[in-house]
């Protein structure tokens, strides 16, 4: 028993420290709990973030990230974006953010997105992409930069880090991974509800690079159903049509034509997913020639028919 001498008197030094036990006791005592007036009824969860079946994969190459990114198809999952190392721009459905390290970026489902001008070849961007039952919270936070902290930063790494020895990990363990994703993803959006959005200013941006894509864009938007080809787009913003598909490369790191391919192969996605319109309507709307070319492309695309993918995607969406 440790022992202190005092005025010549001993003290035994446990009477004196309280445990944890009763220190919580007494916080607890402070805090004068009332029984409830009504022992059915509480506190309910409204909107929290869940994330599903999660993916977690990491991109160190700009040209794997363009890549990779433009192969991907148009899918019914979330996909949560942390920049680590090498600023860039993300467009998403023709609107274009930047992103520098410490930020993170949420793209909702069957959103058209894709990379650009990225500062160097060399990068460290980790995505994160999930599915989940309840898309609502995720409006809040999502197509907009986010700074993280230095503890949020931590806490996507230490994701990752379980999520490479998953093959290794007990079933808590592999629960415990998604429930930390989940705790991530409503961090965040308690973070964007109680404090005003910072977009991320810097003097490098935007570009002139910005200045194209937007009309390119804004192009598209208004045209598609005309089915606009890449001269008209050239004539329309009085660049040769050489210069132009050079400089979208050069910016994308993709080609016009199969930017093309993808921004009517998304449309058309979004449109089979959450309207009811017709195939042929669809494909009219969308700048193909007929149902049968529509067919063509987006078998040649996704592997599946339009009608089969509708109905697999509705499915999906209703799960």
């Amino acid at each position: 028993m440790a022992n202190i001498c005092k005025d010549d008197r001993l003290f035994d030094i446990s009477d004196h420290m309280q445990s944890p036990f009763e220190i919580a006791a007494a916080q607890l005592v402070q805090l004068q709990m009332r029984p409830p007036d009504d022992y059915f009824h509480g506190l309910k969860a409204r909107n929290l973030c869940v994330a599903d079946n999660l993916v977690v994969f990491l991109r160190e190459q700009k040209s794997e990230l363009q890549r990779r990114n433009f192969e991907s198809r148009p899918h019914h999952r979330f996909v949560l974006i942390v920049c680590f190392k090498t600023e860039g721009s993300i467009n998403v459905d023709g609107r274009i953010f930047h992103l520098r390290p410490g930020d993170a970026f949420l793209v909702k489902p069957y959103q058209f997105h894709f990379y650009m001008e990225l500062s160097d070849e060399s990068l460290n961007w980790l995505f994160l992409t999930f599915e989940t039952r309840n898309a609502k919270p995720f409006d809040i936070f999502a197509n907009t930069p986010i700074r993280l902290s230095a503890e949020r930063c931590s806490e996507a790494v230490e994701i990752a880090k379980r999520y490479t020895l998953r093959e290794s990990l007990d079933e808590v363990t592999l629960d415990m991974t998604t429930f930390a994703a989940s705790d991530l993803l409503n961090k965040l959006r308690a973070h964007s509800l109680n404090r005003s959005r910072e977009l991320i200013d810097s003097p490098k941006y935007p570009s002139a690079g910005y200045d194209i894509v937007d009309r390119i864009n804004s192009l598209l938007e208004h045209r598609l159903a005309d089915s606009i080809s890449i001269v008209q787009i050239a004539e329309a913003l009085s660049l040769s049509e050489s210069h132009l598909r050079k400089r979208f490369k050069v910016l994308t790191g993709i080609s016009l034509g199969s930017y093309l391919v993808h921004y009517k192969l998304n449309r058309a996605v979004k449109l089979l997913v959450h309207s009811d319109d017709s195939l042929t309507q669809i494909a009219l709307d969308c700048g193909y020639e007929s149902l049968a070319a529509f067919s063509r492309s987006f078998k040649k695309q996704l592997g599946s028919t339009p009608s089969s993918y509708r109905k697999t995607a509705r499915f999906e969406k209703a799960r």
